[in-house]
């Protein structure tokens, strides 16, 4: 008779054996010493294998561990645990990860409780190297083929084939090949710990070295813009000293020209007191006036551009409309109010600026307006402002003469006069409008035509 498994929980009962017969194992010994063949002793100190013997019957493991008592399997001596249920073989098989090999009885508690076993320690627990040996006391008990391959198990005998001789050539057998699955495991189980760490290791290395490409590009990067930088410092220090060079020769060309005029006029006058004509005197007299009040013109805003240059910015917030008023007031010295009538103001933001500053740059536009629209019949000077983007745009627009658009960015320059000697004035205002701009982080340009009058915009961000 063959016995089929069904993968359940192991049944209530054991199957009802027949009134008339006797059990199955009744007539056959537990365990057979008809061979008495010398066992190798045990060997002392050394670590023991672990042998379950799962069993419903204590003669079997009492006959069991009698039988091989004093014996060693590779020099080692064997030691018995014991359960008497598939229940309690599972709990014990749990609490040890060290045996060896169940010697496991099939029917138990339940027809199926010895392959029921077998299943939750192969699967339930994943105990792959731990050998299992099927013991059954009911000759015509034989698992299926199938079911010793499904759940590896490693032998099957009957109780009564059992000698001394074969139990411990069964049992050396599975002690050797769960020994070598051990010993596979460890190896398994180390070679992947060190292919983790080589793997760790690896990334480690990829990790540092794309930081050194990091850190190169950056290097290469910083460089690269320390060589910018430096090559446009080096650029701005040279066109900084052709502009100084510039400079001083158009200060010296116009500081030149009053003081040999006032040279000049000084040597005529002392020649001609002695004729004391008294018309003459004057008139040179008036002309001496005129070249000195152009020279101090002309150190004044040469001491104006110095001072915004080099001053620290006072910023406050400031209503720019407030600014343009104090301008027309600074004006009203020098300018009639008829004239002054001519500006318009439009609507004007506040601003955090320096005032004083700002002051000066409304000052110098509106007197280059008031000067080039005094000829127009009927002078139109607007100031007004527009946001764009994240600043504001001022805007001084005239009627009058405007200028060639080609020349717009030399308006900027210092002594510059697009109009020559047609208008009065030292060519520098303009350059301390420019000054005062860039120091706001703003900028400033100019457009116009001939005869159609000019307008000068110059921003400055909102956060000015």
């Amino acid at each position: 008779m063959t016995f089929r498994y069904d993968a359940r929980e192991p049944t209530s009962a054991r199957p009802a054996m027949p009134a008339t017969a006797d059990p199955p194992d009744a007539a056959d010994p537990l365990l057979t010493f008809e061979d008495t063949s010398a066992a190798p002793l045990r060997a002392e100190g050394a670590t023991p294998w672990q042998v379950l013997i799962v069993d419903d019957d204590d003669d079997v493991h009492i006959a069991t561990e009698l039988a091989l008592r004093d014996v060693a399997i590779e020099g080692r001596p064997l030691h018995f645990l014991h359960a008497h249920t598939a229940a309690a073989a599972l709990a014990m098989v749990a609490a040890h990860d060290d045996i060896a090999v169940v010697l496991l009885d099939v029917v138990m508690e339940t027809p199926d409780a010895g392959l029921w076993l077998v299943r939750q320690i192969r699967q339930g627990l994943g105990r792959s190297a731990l050998r299992i040996v099927l013991r059954t006391g009911q000759p015509g008990y034989a698992p299926e083929i199938e079911t010793l391959r499904a759940f590896d198990i490693n032998d099957y005998r009957t109780k009564s084939e059992l000698t001394r001789v074969r139990l411990f050539s069964s049992l050396t057998s599975a002690i050797r090949a769960y020994a070598q699955l051990r010993d596979l495991k460890q190896q398994r189980d180390e070679l992947a710990q060190l292919n983790a760490a080589l793997t760790e290791a690896r990334a480690a290395e990829r990790a540092e070295s794309e930081r050194r490409l990091h850190a190169e590009r950056e290097l290469r990067l910083a460089r690269a813009s320390v060589d910018s930088c430096v090559e446009q410092r080096t650029l701005e220090l040279q066109r900084a000293l052709k502009e100084l060079d510039t400079f001083n020769g158009m200060v010296s060309h116009d500081l030149r020209g009053p003081l040999h005029g006032l040279t000049g006029l000084s040597q005529m006058i002392e020649s001609e007191l002695g004729r004391a004509d008294p018309a003459e005197l004057r008139r040179w007299l008036a002309l001496m006036q005129q070249q000195t009040r152009h020279l101090a013109e002309l150190v004044d805003e040469l001491l104006t551009l110095a001072r915004v240059s080099k001053d620290s910015l006072q910023r406050s917030p400031a209503a720019l409309g407030e600014v343009v008023q104090q301008a027309l007031q600074t004006l009203a010295i020098d300018h009639p109010a008829e004239r002054l009538a001519a500006v318009t103001v439009g609507a004007l933001p506040a601003l955090d600026c320096d005032a004083v500053l700002l002051r000066q740059v409304f000052v110098n536009l509106l007197a280059n307006a008031l000067k080039f629209t005094r000829d127009a019949a009927t002078p139109t000077i607007v100031v007004q402002a527009e946001h764009r983007g994240g600043g504001w745009t001022v805007t001084v627009q005239d009627n009058g003469v405007g200028f060639d658009p080609q020349r717009a960015a030399d308006l900027f320059r210092p002594f510059s006069r697009l109009h020559g000697a047609r208008f009065e004035g030292s060519g520098i205002g303009l350059t301390i409008v420019q000054r005062i701009v860039e120091r706001h982080g703003g900028r400033v340009w100019a457009e116009g035509r001939p005869g159609a009058g000019a307008r000068f915009h110059f921003t400055l961000p909102a956060a000015a």
